[in-house]
């Protein structure tokens, strides 16, 4: 098999770590404002950029890589000493490629591979051409069974894989305190929400004004951001492999090996009560995804097909008797009881600050409601051979089925929890991915450990 070479990339990716060797200097002579010292130092800044980059080019020279056609690839790099590493797509984990615009420019691809129940991973900086020749080599996608979402659907994907969503009269009242539209335009857009936006206009001061005006640009970005994730969406399956690819301006690809899967993340949050359907993250060894694998509706069996055996832990609440209370309520309590007290301390001080403290405070007073819905929920049980857990993590829900053989468990219990037969469990994936999950009854878990 020929050997191959790196893209041109890989010298401005070893440059990317070593950025911090010339700001520094630079920093302190800029703040001392000696301008002949700064000359000095950009002039060395200079000369060790210019060595770096000559060894990176000559690092990227003698390095090569090859991948034979049982899918074993060998990394070589020769300048002064040997290093090499093999990794056989057996071994393989997931497999991923990202192209920025900046790289798409450049015909660039960044490749990560991930070997099963390793938390080293391979990063190669290849072009387009090598990195999908790579990895249909080692993730083959033969007689694949593909979905893309169209419509609804795919507008659901965009709306779930924002961070979060804020409600349309925050963002009313962002435009109406900026004021950048006519008052027919606005009326004709913002009809229902018109009374809402004019009454905290009214009465909420400049500064939370503008806070939910930033509110409403952050949340703005994210949905063009999951939009543009959303754009060429693919998702597919075959005998061995689950992948999908995607991506407007940042188009990826992500390959997971079926038999190396360490478990399916369905995340709940109001966003997915409202839309009625879920973002499925899928990790495998310690590639975990920030981007859904797909978006479920609950009424639908395409999870069924993509992720056969998948199933969900029970609906019902669980017996919270003894159940710990600090480990689920202290978190979000401390910092809400401190924003009130601050918000009634400001109330005779600062009054200006109240009402912004008091935005601070619901968020806090959110998060408490959400600790409150992992307090009635959270715990591990068996379904049906497999086993599912659930756990409260900020605003978002866990459901999670676990599809390795055998995950390490640790059980980690206070004197107190002791003495009401209750546990914390944390689950060690292959790849060293972890999940815990709090003050669950012992009794309950005889196919564990007790």
């Amino acid at each position: 098999m020929t050997e191959r070479g790196f893209h041109p990339f890989a010298v401005l990716h070893f440059l990317r770590k070593t950025i911090l060797l010339y700001l520094l200097p630079l920093l302190q002579v800029l703040f001392a404002r000696n301008w002949a010292a700064l000359r000095t130092a950009l002039v060395q800044g200079a000369a060790l950029l210019t060595v770096l980059a000559a060894v990176s080019a000559a690092v990227l020279h003698a390095g090569r890589w090859r991948v034979d056609a049982q899918g074993t690839l060998r990394v070589r790099w020769r300048l002064g000493v040997r290093l090499d590493r093999c990794l056989k797509a057996s071994q393989l984990a997931a497999l991923t490629i990202e192209r920025p615009l900046l790289y798409r420019l450049a015909g660039a691809s960044r490749v990560v591979l991930y070997p099963a129940g390793q938390k080293r991973t391979l990063t190669l900086l290849l072009s387009a051409q090598n990195a999908q020749f790579l990895a249909d080599r080692m993730m083959p996608r033969r007689d694949a069974v593909a979905h893309t979402p169209r419509g609804g659907e795919k507008l659901a994907f965009a709306v779930l894989g924002a961070n979060g969503l804020s409600t349309l009269a925050l963002l009313a009242l962002a435009i109406k305190q900026s004021r950048p539209y006519a008052p027919d335009a606005q009326t004709a857009a913002f009809a229902h929400l018109n009374r809402i936006a004019a009454w905290a206009a009214r009465w909420l001061p400049m500064g939370t004004a503008w806070l939910l005006v930033l509110g409403g640009v952050l949340f703005c970005a994210s949905l063009v951001r999951s939009a543009a994730h959303a754009a060429h969406y693919t998702v597919w399956r075959t005998e061995s492999h689950l992948g999908s690819r995607g991506g407007f301006v940042r188009r990826y690809e992500m390959r997971l090996a079926l038999e190396h899967l360490s478990y399916a993340d369905l995340r709940r949050s109001p966003a997915t009560w409202a839309l009625g359907c879920c973002p499925v993250f899928v990790t495998a060894g310690s590639c975990r995804p920030e981007i859904p694998l797909l978006v479920w509706r609950e009424d639908g069996p395409f999870l069924q097909e993509l992720l056969p055996g998948f199933v969900l832990p029970p609906k019902a609440p669980v017996d919270t008797a003894g159940r710990s209370i600090p480990a689920f309520f202290l978190p979000a309590g401390i910092p809400c009881g401190l924003c009130l007290l601050l918000t009634a301390v400001s109330r005779y001080t600062l009054p200006a600050l109240t009402v912004p403290l008091l935005v601070v405070t619901a968020v806090f007073a959110a998060l408490l409601v959400g600790a409150y819905n992992g307090w009635r929920k959270e715990g591990i049980w068996l379904q049906n051979g497999r086993l599912t857990l659930r756990w409260q993590h900020g605003f978002h829900l866990h459901d999670i089925c676990v599809l390795c053989p055998v995950p390490a468990l640790t059980a980690l219990q206070s004197p107190w929890a002791a003495a009401v037969r209750r546990t914390n469990l944390t689950l060690t994936f292959p790849g060293g991915v972890k999940c815990r999950v709090r003050s669950v009854k012992c009794s309950e878990l005889p196919f564990l450990l007790f």
